[in-house]
């Protein structure tokens, strides 16, 4: 069995129908084998409005550990991290220091 522990931001249960509407959850750490990885998640439709807003005034959209899922949910981010771990593409994202 893989040790995997999420961890969501603060007041996240309390807002979750909210964050599902964003299509936008910062601050979410995925705990795997004892390294802590600090994600952003985002849905497909939020993810391209960011990126059109960004590149209006620059010429690069950048975010580290970038997760995108159909929906931002807790299951949906849980099953995205599982899946991340068991196609081994855990080495795609940046641990923290």
């Amino acid at each position: 069995m893989i040790d995997i522990v999420l961890e969501f931001p603060a007041g996240f249960e309390d807002s979750d129908w909210e964050v599902k509407a964003k299509g936008w959850l910062p601050g979410v750490v995925a705990v795997i084998h004892g390294l802590r990885y600090a994600l952003t998640v985002y849905s497909p439709a939020r993810l391209a409005q960011d990126v059109d807003e960004a590149l209006k005034d620059s010429r690069v959209f950048l975010e580290r550990n970038l997760v995108v899922v159909a929906s931002v949910t807790r299951e949906r981010i849980a099953s995205a991290i599982q899946e991340i771990v068991e196609t081994g593409r855990v080495g795609d994202l940046q641990p923290d220091p």
